[in-house]
């Protein structure tokens, strides 16, 4: 069968995924495989991920970028049991046994392979299943709180092509923390039992194939049900009103507004899930889009890095040469839920300010909008996010919650801080740019939308902001037809100057020899900074920022934030050294910090970063300050990290001996 939409294949109701009988030799060969499968895939509470294509079969490798659509038994087992497990968690949590579901997948070659085995095992548990095949992860999760119980994604996000994973939900969000954790514990121990292969075996191939038909035929009616709850919540989002009649009020006055600029919007899937130019056109923008295709159009780097926005760039100097007035065009991951966007600089060119400016903007405009609160304003925000957010803490009297990264995480957080009476206007990980909202605790990229709008139709909200930061004069009629188009750019150089790595490129990444414990790296980062490294930085901090610097160490595990060097208690979370400085005034001011640890989603990998800022936005030479104190600590930072490994693996070598 084929989606009439996109024109690629769903699956075959009637072809039966494993062999009708094993022999016991071969049983054996299966299992053998699934435990050694469990060795190179990953599991977190972002999601669970492994290499899905069949170019090396069962065999570990580090990297596979194919386009394979076929998987293994050895794959379906995993699959299955993950499925099979999930439903068994969902009647307990909702005390129920007529479960639905929302199943969809991303645009990777194996997703319809992988959907297939998913819908079996639903089916042979008799629950109602919504397959709304390529959907974004954020459009799976808004209809899922609607219309369903929990929902199965199956995405490995900005991994290459070869891999593929599932991520699981319930209430309109990914499975929390507490409760992914010990379910990763739960499904993997059933891996190790050639029992759970063969009952595994059994659900998949003793599914109703005329239920699976149904489900591949209902298609169409639930992906459109699925954009129609969608398109309602973000209408919602971009207004910020929840009465849809209000709502409709407000969007047909922007609209107009929007029609009357003439304004474009760039879009450039990637041949990923998103679908956003009808959505964008209802706003009234002009839409260019490019690579929209899903899985043909797949054309650079499936991760927004700056180097895969590169042809986005390209395209908006050229339409802004053709007299177009795009003021942003945005690049999405393969699911949908992270982006980075290129913006007009006013003069015909493009820049690319990152996925931290960009975020950074984002919670900017909506903590602009939410001032007039009566309630005590806060965000929750993951531990490598740019430390601009507390420069605008300073100026804005905002509380800030740093948790470890994982949306799960900063979802959590932002609830608890709800209930503690916080008013939450957003929260996200600035460290990929992603933002949420209590309304939609997953990543959504159309709240960038809304700061565009925002911005753009709201000339007092721009002002406000000057205000704050005591900057006022700068302005000069940004928002004229004239100068629209510089607006982003102008805001940008009239904020706290700061710079922060990005962790999706070359620069945020870092692979080691072997593999070390946590505890030990952690620990012998700390002994060896405290004593060698730190004296030099306090000394480059306290010459640069004049006043007596200082360094605080803070681990992050789980929503926890624990403060004090070596207060630690798990050592699974990220590492980081923020820095301060005592002024003349004696006020403490946040300069910014070094940051790393293991990547929960790919094999082999540390993420490791800096970042600084400075609060005075009126000194000529801040800009400079900042430049000069990142390259120092990233600087540093990698030198330390390279010492710290060395000195652990000769440590080791000589105990052998």
């Amino acid at each position: 069968m084929k989606d009439f939409e996109t024109e690629l294949y769903i699956g075959n109701p009637a072809e039966i995924p494993f062999k009708s009988e094993y022999k016991q030799a071969e049983l054996l060969e299966l299992q053998k495989n699934v435990e050694k499968r469990l060795e190179y895939g990953i599991a977190s509470a972002s999601g669970i991920r492994q290499i899905f294509d069949n170019t090396y079969g069962d065999e570990k490798t580090d990297f596979v970028d194919g386009d394979g659509s076929v998987i293994t038994d050895a794959a379906k087992i995993h699959v299955a049991t993950i499925t099979d497990s999930f439903v068994k968690l969902l009647k307990k949590l909702k005390d129920k046994n007529n479960l639905t579901l929302v199943l969809a997948i991303d645009s990777r070659p194996t997703g319809p392979t992988i959907a297939d085995i998913v819908a079996r095992v639903l089916a042979y548990h008799g629950l109602n299943i919504k397959y709304t095949f390529i959907t974004p992860v954020t459009e799976v999760a808004v209809y899922s709180k609607e219309y369903a119980d929990g929902f199965i994604y199956i995405s490995s996000s900005h991994n290459p092509m070869g891999y593929n994973g599932i991520k699981l939900g319930i209430d309109g969000r990914i499975l929390p923390g507490d409760l992914a954790l010990p379910f990763i514990k739960e499904y993997q121990a059933k891996l190790k039992c050639i029992d759970n292969a063969k009952s595994m075996i059994e659900a998949v191939n003793k599914a109703d194939i005329s239920k699976i038909k149904e489900v591949f035929e209902g298609i169409k009616k639930f992906r459109d049900e699925s954009r129609q709850v969608y398109s309602k919540l973000l209408d919602s989002i971009i207004t910020g009103i929840e009465n849809q009649d209000k709502t409709s009020e407000i969007k047909e006055k922007l609209k107009s507004r929007i029609q009357d600029m003439n304004l474009w919007i760039g879009i450039d899937p990637n041949g990923g899930a998103r679908k956003d130019k009808e959505y964008l056109e209802s706003w009234g923008f002009n839409v260019l889009e490019i690579n929209s295709c899903p899985r043909l159009d797949m054309v650079h780097e499936l991760a927004p890095i700056p180097e895969a926005c590169q042809q986005a760039r390209d395209d908006l100097i050229k339409a802004q040469k053709e007299g177009k007035n795009v003021i942003a065009f945005f690049v999405y991951d393969t699911d949908g839920d992270r982006k980075n966007i290129v913006l007009s600089d006013g003069k015909g060119g493009a820049i690319i300010p990152g996925v931290q400016m960009i975020f950074a903007l984002d919670i900017l405009s909506s903590i602009l909008n939410s001032l007039d609160n009566e309630k005590d304003i806060a965000i929750a925000i993951n531990g490598p996010t740019t430390s601009l957010m507390d420069q605008f803490a300073r100026y804005l009297g905002f509380r800030i919650r740093r948790v470890e990264v994982g949306e799960a995480n900063v979802a959590t957080a932002g609830k608890e801080l709800h209930e503690q009476g916080y008013y939450m206007p957003l929260m996200g990980e600035g460290s990929n740019g992603s933002v949420l909202s209590l309304d939609l605790l997953v990543r959504e990229p159309i709240h960038s939308v809304r700061t565009l709008i925002d911005f753009i139709t709201k000339p007092d909200l721009t002002k406000k902001l000057l205000k704050h930061l005591g900057n006022e004069d700068n302005y000069d009629n940004w928002h004229s037809p004239e100068k629209i188009g510089k607006l982003f750019v102008n805001i940008i150089n009239s904020i706290p100057p700061s710079r922060t790595t990005d962790f999706f490129t070359d620069e945020g990444i870092r692979k080691g020899k072997v593999s070390i414990p946590p505890d030990k790296f952690k620990s012998a980062f700390d002994s060896f900074f405290d004593s060698k490294i730190w004296p030099r930085v306090s000394q480059k901090l306290s010459k640069e920022y004049g006043g007596e610097s200082e360094a605080e160490y803070v681990y992050y595990e789980g929503i926890n934030e624990l403060r004090g060097k070596g207060n630690r208690i798990t050592n699974s979370g990220g590492y980081k050294i923020e820095f301060y400085v005592k002024t003349k005034n004696n006020r403490r001011e946040h300069i910014g910090w070094l940051w790393f640890r293991p990547s929960g989603t790919e094999v082999g990998v540390m993420r490791r970063g800096v970042s600084v800022s400075h609060w005075d936005v009126k000194n000529p030479e801040a800009r400079e300050i900042v430049d000069r104190v990142y390259k120092y600590l990233d600087n540093i930072l990698t030198d330390t990290l390279n010492t710290v490994e060395t000195s652990i693996l000769n440590s080791k070598k000589a105990l052998t001996k």
